[in-house]
């Protein structure tokens, strides 16, 4: 008779390889996305909140000057009109002030900041504060990040999060800002060196004033992490929390950490309280705030999971279980607490899209869109991290025991059934991917991007900003009739002017230019 024996899986994938391997897919996919921002071009807001400044250049070619012209802009539109200073100094040093040209730095800075801002957090976090493994650490943020960045939908999502300087300055820029800020927080208590560990503390009290002035949705959630972190300190002050895993030298470091906290805090008073905001209300429709809180907790299901989350982010929560699942071999801390962190996670992201539904009755901004999937994401990771890790801990006999005895998890390689699993998900994310490209070739944000550049219609759109740019830069014309666009790039187009020269984008445009009206014209 013949017999048939089931082929065995040996294969183990080694953590520093796939740390290799991700970090080369999250970098190569962020490439075709930077070389977009060389057909990038500023619209809207990029005029009026930059036009002081760049009046300024144009008359004197000063850069310091210019800066000190930007920050007079920031202080009028803090007083007439928004309270978050830092975003408002933020979008007034547009580098289109400097020259449409430098406009192309707009990505770059971008996703540089998000990037670094998310490395940064989940070091401080899981490899100076837990100690677990890097190069384990390095798979989970460039998953991370590549869900934040290249799983991002919806419609003008990606222009206003990556490419329209004004909004992604505002809102993603300072959301990575935010991590970076966690992060120092972080290091000025878990790091070895007692220098070190006072650097991090002065600079993360200098940053901590100015993220309390970042944009509403994330300035709130860092206000939320301060004031929880300040019970933190008071109940280990007065003896009723412990912190596992500091020294005695650390231990003098938290007792400092009040200070960024507390400066925090005040500048968020600041922004909440800025004399502009009653003129900004005055011409919104505002929600009452317990309805906002009502109606983010709903959206936070209805827009979060049900329209923005798709099959690819799933597929990789999965893969991030193994991982997960082997970084919990060295951690030395219980954890104890999911159903308390995940509601935590949940009434966090919620709070993310409070403040705009409360000012504006709406989170139908691209921008702020992306801002709150961007915070989803990384919640759901950290609460798959912490699920995995209590089953982990709780279901795991053996683990229980090599914690008794420090035998911890120092293998270099998943085991046979883990490297399984992870193969698995990273051929139907590749099949995937490949059937949904094809279709919709602007599925992902790079695909977006290559789509653009080798269709020729990024070309297009540069070359016809080139003839509106040499229109309105010509003193003989005092009323440009600029062409409509014949093509509008899913991640380049923001907003243009309109037929109605007493439209507001109209006469921003205007005057930026020196012009006396702006008019868009049908294309023939």
């Amino acid at each position: 008779m013949f017999s048939y024996k089931t082929p065995k899986f040996n294969i183990k994938l080694n953590t520093k390889k796939l740390s290799i391997v991700f970090t080369a897919v999250y970098v190569l996919s962020l490439i075709p996305m930077l070389i977009l921002g060389f057909y990038d071009f500023p619209s809207a807001d990029d005029f009026s909140m930059a036009l002081e400044t760049r009046q300024y250049f144009v008359a004197n070619g000063d850069f310091f000057g210019t800066v000190i012209a930007s920050l007079q802009k920031s202080w009028m539109v803090y007083s007439q009109y928004e309270g978050y200073f830092f975003s408002i100094i933020l979008t007034c040093i547009c580098p289109s002030v400097f020259g449409e040209g430098f406009y192309f730095l707009t990505p770059f800075l971008v996703l540089g900041m998000l990037t670094f801002g998310v490395c940064y957090f989940f070091d401080a976090l899981f490899v100076r504060a837990l100690h677990l493994d890097k190069d384990l650490t390095n798979v989970v943020r460039m998953l991370t990040l590549f869900m934040m960045v290249q799983c991002l939908n919806g419609a003008g999502t990606r222009v206003e999060a990556f490419y329209w300087y004004s909004g992604a300055i505002n809102y993603t820029f300072t959301f990575g800002m935010a991590f970076f800020w966690l992060g120092l927080l972080i290091r000025s208590v878990y790091e070895s060196d007692g220098k070190v560990r006072h650097r991090k503390l002065i600079w993360a009290s200098i940053w901590a004033f100015f993220m309390g002035g970042a944009n509403y949705l994330s300035a709130l959630e860092l206000a939320i992490c301060s004031v929880l972190l300040l019970f933190v300190f008071v109940m280990v002050k007065l003896g009723r929390f412990d912190i596992q895993g500091i020294d005695d030298e650390q231990r003098k470091s938290f007792s400092r950490i009040w200070i960024p906290l507390v400066i925090n805090l005040i500048g968020f008073s600041f922004s909440c309280f800025g004399p502009g905001n009653s003129n900004r209300f005055a011409e919104t429709t505002q929600m009452t705030p317990v309805k906002a809180v009502f109606v983010s907790l709903y959206d936070t299901f209805d827009m979060l999971f049900n329209d923005m989350t798709r099959w690819e982010v799933l597929v990789i929560l999965i893969l991030l279980v193994p991982v997960f699942w082997k970084m919990a071999g060295k951690l030395k801390v219980r954890l104890e607490h999911p159903v308390l962190f995940t509601l935590f996670a949940f009434l966090l992201v919620s709070s993310n899209m409070t403040p705009p539904i409360f000012a504006t009755a709406n989170i139908d901004a691209g921008r702020l869109r992306a801002l709150a999937f961007m915070e989803y994401v990384l919640m759901l990771v950290l609460v798959e991290f912490y699920l995995t890790t209590v089953a982990r801990q709780y279901f795991d006999k053996k683990y229980i025991s090599d914690i008794k005895h420090n035998e911890l998890d120092d293998s270099n390689a998943f085991s046979p059934v883990f490297s399984l699993v992870i193969a698995i998900c990273e051929v139907i994310f590749i099949v995937g991917s490949v059937l949904s490209i094809k279709p919709e070739p602007e599925y992902y944000s790079c695909t977006s991007a290559l789509y653009d550049i080798a269709s020729g219609r990024a070309a297009t759109y540069k070359q016809e900003n080139a003839d509106r740019l040499e229109m309105l830069r010509d003193d003989s014309i005092k009323n440009a009739e600029l062409i409509e666009y014949s093509v509008h790039p899913e991640m380049l187009f923001y907003m243009d002017v309109t037929p109605d020269i007493s439209e507001w984008i109209n006469q921003a445009t205007a005057i930026y230019y020196d012009k006396e009206t702006t008019v868009l014209l049908p294309r023939e």
